[in-house]
């Protein structure tokens, strides 16, 4: 019914995503109505894994609502590109997946279309709960005989026409979750025919989740886990007073409760734990100026700033395909850290110690560890068009590296102008000098000095292949540069003439017998 769009708010500096009705359904009074009812009903969910709305917008006539951007791909075409998801990331979602139903559900609503293609899966492999399109609370869905939904993912009492509940919900969590592990369609429209156990098409799968996922498709909803956060619960690993407080939420007194038995200590154990928890606060607290690193060092621009302007100079270069996927990390620089402290050098006299190292790329960046966040080495640059942007706190760009395309134009030019990104860098190209490249990465070279620091020698080397850069990298004093090659070992004649001698030698001496 909908169709959505990337957009850039350009007050807050933030991508959002912005759901508009198909042209068919413009003019519709009941589908404009169900618009609002999404935003109206989306917005008492706040979780992690569910996807916020915004607010109802109009423009010319047209209305709109606006939500938050996942940088990502949805559950149902990722598993139809890579097929059954792997039994350890299967779990992690699963339990992020019952994690943000409960949060819905704990908000008295009912989603009432859980389906892959309404999971999003983020540029940090989190789940993500869309679409309240159909969503409705449970006092709204009281002797309700609406037939809403997706057939495949519909429990059985809503194919009769049923009221759906919260339990209904929970069998199509099931559902989900049988095609997460087995990679494999549980049902096709409203047939519903015998469901080969999770165990007969996988045995990787813990035996638990095994039968957690047959408790949710039970037909009658009585015999169905009491809520998603019993199914959280019994998970291997799931902890939902641990989950519940992670999303920033207050657990309930039944959560605590079933949390399990607290422990003991005497009293002069713990009065003793709290002396040295209150010592070592009061530690951190006085040592704190010398040993935080974030003190010395300003950090004047927020990480969703720094990626902006990351973007914007990929898109100068001339990388404007639009991005499926983005993700960064703080990084702090070792080699400035360790000549700071053989130079004795004023703190205010060097670029920054930290960088924004910001990830963007035209397909899904999923690490390769299990879990782990984006970061400048996993996933490996390997996808072409792939862009590496690392800038100082300020915005001044210290590296730029992007992976070229597989195929390039032969008789594009190589000659590029390499004088915005100098001024990206914070640099003026009058300054600086062309000199050979020394670095493995670098095709021209330039040496020179910042106007603000005329003091500090800086090495900036860039590349480019099919007529776009591809690398560009400003060094200080304090990189060590690697050569292009190795250089030559040097020769010693008369120890190679020594070894030729003894080997003639004793060839000499087998010819003629002698041992």
């Amino acid at each position: 019914m909908g169709e959505v769009y990337r957009a850039d708010d350009v007050k807050l500096g933030h991508a959002v995503a912005l759901k508009f009705l198909s042209p068919r359904f413009a003019e519709d009074s009941a589908a404009l109505q169900r618009l609002y009812a999404e935003v109206r009903v989306g917005r008492q969910v706040s979780h992690p894994n569910v996807c916020r709305l915004y607010d109802v917008g109009e423009f010319e006539g047209t209305q709109f609502l606006t939500m938050e951007y996942v940088d990502g791909e949805d559950l149902a075409s990722l598993l139809r590109r890579i097929g059954r998801m792997p039994a350890g990331k299967a779990a992690e979602i699963a339990r992020e997946l019952a994690s943000g139903l409960a949060a819905a559900h704990d908000a008295g609503i009912v989603h009432r279309d859980l389906k892959p293609a309404n999971v999003m899966i983020d540029g940090r492999g989190r789940a993500r709960i869309t679409d309240f399109g159909l969503a409705a609370t449970v006092e709204e869905l009281a002797g309700a005989r609406e037939h809403a939904g997706t057939a495949a993912y519909m429990a059985p009492e809503q194919l009769r026409g049923e009221p759906a509940t919260q339990r209904s919900d929970l069998y199509a969590l099931g559902v989900v979750l049988y095609e997460l592990f087995t990679g494999r369609r549980a049902f096709e429209g409203r047939a519903r025919g015998e469901l080969p156990s999770i165990s007969s098409v996988t045995r990787d799968v813990d035996p638990v989740i095994v039968r957690t996922v047959e408790q949710c498709l039970a037909s009658d909803p009585a015999a169905r886990p009491s809520s998603a956060r019993a199914v959280l619960s019994a998970f291997p690993g799931g902890d939902p007073l641990a989950a519940a407080l992670a999303a920033g939420e207050t657990p309930s007194p039944e959560m605590v409760a079933a949390a399990g038995a607290s422990g003991e200590l005497r009293a002069g154990v713990a009065w003793s734990l709290f002396a040295l928890a209150i010592g070592g606060i009061a530690a951190l607290a006085v040592l704190s100026e010398r040993t935080m690193l974030y003190r010395a060092v300003a950090l004047p621009k927020s990480p969703e700033a720094l990626q902006e302007r990351a973007q914007t100079i990929a898109e100068q270069v001339g990388y404007t395909t639009p991005f499926a996927a983005s993700g960064g990390e703080w990084t702090v620089n070792d080699a400035l850290l360790r000549w700071i402290a053989a130079k004795r050098a004023p703190r205010n006299a060097h670029p920054a110690l930290y960088h924004r190292v910001t990830r963007f790329s035209t397909r899904p960046l999923l690490p390769l560890a299990i879990g782990a966040r984006i970061t400048a080495h996993d996933p490996a640059p390997l996808d072409p068009g792939m862009v590496d942007v690392t800038l100082d706190p300020d915005g001044k760009l210290v590296r730029f590296a992007a992976v070229p395309p597989d195929r390039v134009d032969a008789r594009a030019a190589n000659d590029v102008d390499w004088r915005p990104l100098f001024a990206d860098a914070g640099a003026d190209s009058a300054r600086f000098h062309a000199v050979p490249a020394v670095w493995s990465a670098g095709q021209v070279a330039w040496d020179g000095t910042f106007a603000d620091q005329p003091n500090v020698p800086v090495h900036i080397e860039a590349a480019s292949r099919g007529g776009r850069a591809v690398a560009f990298r400003v060094y200080g004093p304090w990189d060590e540069p690697r050569p292009l090659r190795d250089p030559p070992r040097p020769r010693r004649p008369q120890r190679r003439a020594a070894r030729r001698g003894v080997l003639h030698d004793r060839l000499r001496a087998r010819r003629s017998g002698v041992r």
